[in-house]
């Protein structure tokens, strides 16, 4: 199991150890984040034309229940 506790400074960081010390915890890592560190974005591609996806069911149309039921059937776990 994970917990995320977040601190504002090395006091807060030490008051929380000598908790969870207290508390007999032995099994604790700490991870260091960097404050400047930005999350990676990747823009999509503009040049993508979705007027080929129109009329992708036109010769078999389907219900929103038909849709449903074969995308919540999926096996989730492959």
């Amino acid at each position: 199991m994970t917990i995320t506790i977040e601190t504002s400074g090395t006091q807060e960081v030490e008051q929380v150890l000598q908790l969870l010390k207290s508390m007999n915890i032995r099994n604790i890592n700490i991870k260091e984040t960097s404050p400047t560190r930005q999350p990676v974005i990747t823009k999509g591609n503009k040049k993508l034309e979705p007027r080929a996806l129109f009329g992708i069911w036109q010769s078999s149309p389907r219900t929103l229940e038909q849709v449903r039921s074969t995308s919540w059937k999926r096996n989730w776990d492959i």
